[in-house]
C-alpha cells in the first residue's frame, strides 16, 4: 500500500522533520510513504502532485497543512475525477486546522495524527458548495480582503466588519436584514477553534447556517474572548438555519471566502449549498 504525503506547513523550517515523522510511522503501519511539497509560486503545484499521486498508485493522501491545503486537495481531486476514489487524511500542520480539530488532532501530537492516518479507516462525509466551488469545513460572507503577505490580527478583522444588508431564501423561508456575518458549517470550527454550536454533523445532508448580528462591536469582541476559551460564540440575536441550500443577496460588495481561502471576487450574490459528491476522509 502506498501513501502519498502532500506537504504544506506554515512551520515551512520543521518540513524535513515533519517528512520524517511521516516516513518513519507510515513504514512501521505498513505504508510505502511517497512526497509532494507545495510550490506556493506555482498556481498549478496541487494538480501535479495529486496526479503525480495517482500515477504511482497511492490509494490514500496525507494533507499536511491547513484548512486551505485541505480545500485545494478536495476542489483538485473533484476536478481531475478522483474525488470518490483518493482517500484523504487530514494532517494539522497548518495556521488554523479546524477541520482537523474535528476530528481530534492537534499539531502538537503530529505524530498521532500522522498514525492514524496509516491505520484510520476512510468513511464519505459531506462536502459543501459555494456556487461551483466545493468547501470541506465552512464557507461564509463578512471579512473583507487583506493583503496575501499581512497576515491579519483578530482585533483588525473585527474592526473591518461593516453591515451588510442582505436577504437570504432557503427551501422553507426567507430572512431579510442586516448581518456582519453569514457562515455556512459543515464542521463546527472557524478561526482556530471558535465555534457556534459543536453539533454540526459531517453527514446529516445539511449545512447549519449561522446569521452574526450587527451588535455592538465591544460586545461582540466580548463574545469572541470567551470563545477563545471555548465556550460557543452565540450572541443572543445569533440566527441558526439548517438548510440544503441557501441563496443570499446583498445591496453592497461582499468577499465570499470558503476554507479560509482569500476570495476571488467582489459579489452581491452567492449560494451555498451541500454538494451531491462526498469526500472520503480517513477518521
Amino acid at each position: 500500500m502506498k501513501i502519498f504525503f502532500v506537504l504544506n506547513p506554515t512551520l515551512r523550517e520543521k518540513q524535513w522533520d515533519y517528512r520524517e515523522l511521516a516516513a518513519q510511522t507510515a513504514k512501521r503501519c505498513g505504508w510505502m510513504p511517497r512526497f509532494g511539497e507545495i510550490d506556493r509560486k506555482n498556481p498549478n503545484s496541487m494538480d501535479q502532485l495529486l496526479k503525480q499521486a495517482w500515477e504511482e498508485d497511492c490509494t490514500r493522501v496525507g494533507v499536511l497543512g491547513g484548512d486551505g491545503t485541505l480545500h485545494r486537495v478536495v476542489n483538485v481531486l473533484q476536478k481531475q475525477k478522483r474525488l470518490g476514489i483518493m482517500e484523504i487524511a487530514p494532517l494539522p500542520g497548518g495556521t488554523c486546522n479546524d477541520f482537523a480539530r474535528l476530528l481530534g488532532y492537534r499539531r502538537k501530537r503530529l505524530e498521532e495524527a500522522v498514525r492514524r492516518a496509516c491505520v484510520g479507516k476512510a468513511e464519505p462525509i459531506d462536502l459543501g458548495m459555494m456556487d461551483s466551488e466545493l468547501f470541506i469545513n465552512n464557507a461564509g460572507i463578512g471579512r473583507r480582503p487583506t493583503a496575501a503577505d499581512k497576515p491579519t490580527r483578530p482585533l483588525q478583522t473585527l474592526k473591518n466588519f461593516r453591515p451588510i444588508p442582505l436577504r437570504a431564501a432557503w427551501e422553507k423561508g426567507s430572512i431579510e436584514g442586516t448581518f456582519y456575518m453569514v457562515l455556512g458549517c459543515n464542521g463546527p470550527y472557524f478561526s482556530n477553534g471558535l465555534h457556534f454550536s459543536k453539533k454540526p454533523v459531517l453527514n446529516d445532508g445539511l449545512l447549519d447556517v449561522y446569521f452574526v448580528p450587527t451588535l455592538p462591536k465591544w460586545l461582540l469582541l466580548t463574545h469572541l474572548v470567551f470563545g477563545r476559551l471555548g465556550k460557543p460564540v452565540r450572541p443572543r440575536q445569533l440566527i441558526t438555519l439548517q438548510v440544503k441550500r441557501i441563496e443570499i443577496q446583498a445591496q453592497s460588495d461582499f468577499w465570499p471566502q470558503s476554507d479560509g481561502e482569500p476570495p476571488a471576487k467582489a459579489q452581491r450574490r452567492v449560494v451555498f449549498s451541500v454538494s451531491p459528491e462526498k469526500a472520503m476522509i480517513v477518521r
